[in-house]
C-alpha cells in the first residue's frame, strides 16, 4: 500500500526554495541524514527544539509516503525536534557538494508494533533499520525514495 500524506514543513525562505524545486533529489540523501543524526543521544525531559533564525519562514505543502513520514516523525521524536528542523537539516547536507559527490545510499525499514495498547497500559516497540544499496535505483521498491516500512 503505497500511501501518500500530505502535511506542512517551516523552512527558511531559501530553503523552502530549493525544497520545492528539488524534494526528491534532496530526499535521496534522506537515509543518510538519519544515520547522521542518530549518532545523538535519545532526548529524554526535554521540550521539541524547532527551527530558529533571523530570516523568514515560509510553511511548504508537502507530500510523504507514510513509510517517509513516519521514519521522520520516529527520528523527530526521539531526538526532540521538529521535522521541519530535519528537513531543513538534510537541505543543508545536501548543499554540500562534497556530500553529493558521494554517492552513498540506505535503504531502510521502521517497524511500529503495538505490544499493548489500551486503558491499562501503552507498550510500543519502534525500530529503524538501515542498510547500504548501491544507489537509490538499485532498489526499486523503494523508489523514488528508499524508506520503506513493514
Amino acid at each position: 500500500m503505497n500511501t501518500t500524506l500530505t502535511t506542512s514543513v517551516s523552512l527558511p525562505a531559501e530553503a523552502a526554495l530549493l525544497w520545492r524545486s528539488k524534494r526528491g533529489e534532496i530526499m535521496r540523501f534522506g537515509e543518510r541524514y538519519l544515520r547522521i543524526q542518530m549518532r545523538k543521544q535519545v532526548q529524554r525531559a526535554a521540550t521539541r527544539k524547532y527551527n530558529r533564525s533571523g530570516t523568514n519562514f515560509e510553511i511548504v505543502t508537502t507530500r510523504f509516503s507514510a513509510a517517509e513520514y513516519d521514519t521522520l516523525h520516529y527520528v523527530a521524536s526521539m531526538l526532540r525536534v521538529s521535522v521541519s528542523s530535519l528537513i531543513y537539516g538534510l537541505i543543508q547536507l545536501w548543499k554540500k557538494p562534497a556530500r553529493r559527490a558521494l554517492r552513498r545510499f540506505f535503504s531502510t525499514n521502521y517497524d511500529c508494533q503495538a505490544v499493548k495498547w489500551d486503558p491499562e497500559a501503552g507498550l510500543m516497540e519502534e525500530s529503524l533499520t538501515f542498510w547500504r544499496v548501491h544507489s537509490p535505483a538499485s532498489n526499486s521498491a523503494f523508489c523514488p525514495n528508499n524508506f520503506s516500512r513493514k
